[in-house]
Order: C-alpha cells, then sequence, then structure tokens
C-alpha cells in the first residue's frame, strides 16, 4: 500500500500571536523583499534584487532574505533586551 505524505492532516495551526517570527512565515520572495522594505531593509531588498538579475540561484536569495528577515523582526520585537525577559 502506498501513502501519500503529500497530503496534510488538516489545516496548519493557526498562528501562535506571540511568535515573532510569524509575520515571516510561509512568505515567498515577492512577500519577504516587501517585509523586509517595510522593517527599513530598503537597501538590502535592493541588494536581493540585484542578486536576482545578476542570476543567483532564488534559493540562495530566499534564504538570505529569510534569516535578515527573522533578524530584524527579531531586533523589533526587542528579543534580545534582558530587562524584557
Amino acid at each position: 500500500m502506498e501513502r501519500n505524505l503529500a497530503v496534510m492532516a488538516g489545516p496548519p495551526p493557526p498562528p501562535d500571536p506571540d511568535d515573532p517570527l510569524a509575520p515571516a512565515r510561509g512568505l515567498g520572495l515577492d512577500g519577504l523583499l516587501t517585509l523586509l522594505e517595510r522593517l527599513d531593509g530598503e537597501a538590502e531588498s535592493a541588494v536581493a534584487r540585484d542578486a536576482l538579475a545578476a542570476g543567483v540561484s532564488p534559493m540562495v536569495v530566499i534564504e538570505e532574505l529569510q534569516r535578515e528577515v527573522e533578524r530584524r523582526l527579531i531586533r523589533s520585537r526587542r528579543f534580545y533586551d534582558e530587562t524584557e525577559w
């Protein structure tokens, strides 16, 4: 008997309101670029667009965008501010 593992058992759980990375979850290239620009990352977004235009693999660019967006989201939530712990 062959099982199809590509089918989800149910809908994904709702996003955790306390998850500082929730805004970036599930975004594609365009969504990450837009979110990065909203997080004061216009220059980084331009670099990513130039990299794509120069032929860098979209998967490499997406990975770098994801890391930068997550870093900015964490900083914006004062995650590293120990006085908030």
